[in-house]
């Protein structure tokens, strides 16, 4: 329990006491409070303390009579009064009386029981409603009665600053409007708390900060289709207004949203929808306009229009080359293939030179008429063959095929003319 010495009330706040309070003293819920009887006469035969109304019946405490006590009461010197373990309920105003032979005197003590914050103060920035100027806000909530808010920036008060255009407070709220000409990036100001039953003065501080802004890449949009371009806001302190605008090809006119154009705001991030893409009108970059009362940061989005591309046509290309392809290769294998020669020797004599192919017939007897069947048609052809022929294989080939057979006959009539010799 600490006793808390009495203390006269800040002028401002002397309308709460009532009429012919001389003294007005803060005590804490739960600690300890000595209202003082001063001018207490050495000759005094009594002393009464009353509480609320001085000639009610009977007194809170008395030096003679011996009333059904609190033990929380209790004389000192035996004429203040001692009021431990402070309620709400015991706020109020408290009356001495000295009781002398002739005449008595009465002393007036507005007593209230106070309740600081248990929390630390909250202070945050804001923009007006014009938009231009700064607000300070300081928020102590909780306390009884209400602390005292002031702002300091570098340890000046700014309530003697030039550049503070209006003061307001409200029960635990504490605001300061100032003129943004004076304001500057990462510049720090504090706000002070103070209560009557609290000895420390609890502090929180604030940063104003220009907006930094950041966006998705370029966007492309099909002509017909729609687009979202996207804006966040990174850093700012207040919050920033955000605002879209046209870019170069109109650069003060602020786009609206309606009719195809889209403009949703959650938080710090804005979006700017852009249905039925037209390449004429829609292609280009959009700036993105962030701005608070310290200053304004501008991005450009860009956008490409294109028209849509036709999918069926560009497979349809490919199936047809892909099919045209196809059969040039195959063309080529059939026209460099040997189509009638099966005994696989198409390109046995590819010499470089021209080679003259001469074919005659033997004399005899018994196949005459099968040679002369052979020599003609060996007769007719006489091939050049260069590399490039395509019929030079094929008369190989039959000049192989003839030979072979020519060959066989003769090693059978070879063989008969043996065999009658030895007979």
């Amino acid at each position: 329990m600490t006793a808390l010495t009495s203390a006269r009330r800040a002028p401002e706040r002397s309308s709460a006491a009532g009429p012919g309070t001389e003294e007005v003293v803060f005590g804490k819920v739960g600690g300890s409070i000595l209202l003082l009887c001063r001018n207490v006469s050495k000759e005094a035969t009594e002393v009464l303390w009353f509480q609320g109304d001085p000639r009610s019946f009977p007194p809170l405490f008395s030096s003679r009579v011996a009333f059904p006590p609190d033990v929380r009461f209790s004389l000192v010197d035996n004429s203040s009064l001692s009021i431990t373990e402070l309620r709400a309920q015991d706020e109020g105003n408290y009356t001495c009386k000295e009781v002398l032979n002739k005449t008595d005197h009465e002393h007036r003590v507005q007593l209230l029981v106070a309740n600081p914050p248990q929390s630390t103060p909250k202070c945050w920035a804001e923009t007006s409603a014009s938009g231009l100027m700064l607000q300070l806000v300081c928020s102590w909530p909780g306390g009884y009665p209400h602390p005292t808010l002031h702002w300091r920036e570098e340890g000046q008060d700014l309530e003697n600053s030039s550049w503070v255009l209006s003061s307001t407070s409200s029960s635990d709220t504490h605001v300061e409007t100032l003129n943004s000409s004076h304001l500057s990036h990462r510049k720090v100001f504090k706000c002070v708390g103070s209560h009557v039953v609290r000895q420390e003065e609890p502090t929180c501080t604030v940063e104003i900060k220009i907006p930094s802004l950041e966006s998705d890449p370029p966007k492309t949009c099909f002509v017909g289709d729609s687009v979202t371009l996207t804006c966040r806001v990174t850093e700012s302190t207040p919050s920033a207004r955000l605002t879209w605008l046209r870019g170069i090809t109109q650069p003060g006119a602020e786009i609206q949203p309606g009719g195809r154009y889209l403009i949703a705001q959650e938080g710090n991030v804005s979006r700017l929808t852009i249905q039925n893409c037209s390449q004429a009108t829609d292609g280009g970059c959009y700036v993105c306009k962030a701005q608070n009362p310290v200053g304004l940061r501008e991005l450009f989005v860009c956008l490409t229009v294109k028209q849509p591309v036709n999918i069926v046509g560009v497979v349809g290309a490919v199936v047809v080359l892909s099919l045209l392809a196809v059969l040039t290769v195959t063309g080529v294998v059939l026209y460099y293939s040997p189509l009638l020669c099966l005994r696989g020797a198409a390109f046995r004599n590819q010499d470089s030179g021209d080679v003259l192919v001469l074919v005659d017939s033997d004399d005899d007897d018994g196949d005459g008429e099968e040679e002369a069947m052979s020599s003609s048609a060996k007769q007719e052809v006489l091939a050049l063959v260069n590399g490039s022929s395509v019929r030079a294989p094929y008369l190989n080939c039959l000049m192989e095929g003839d030979d072979g057979e020519q060959h066989g006959r003769g090693s059978a009539e070879e063989m008969r003319g043996e065999e009658t010799q030895g007979s």
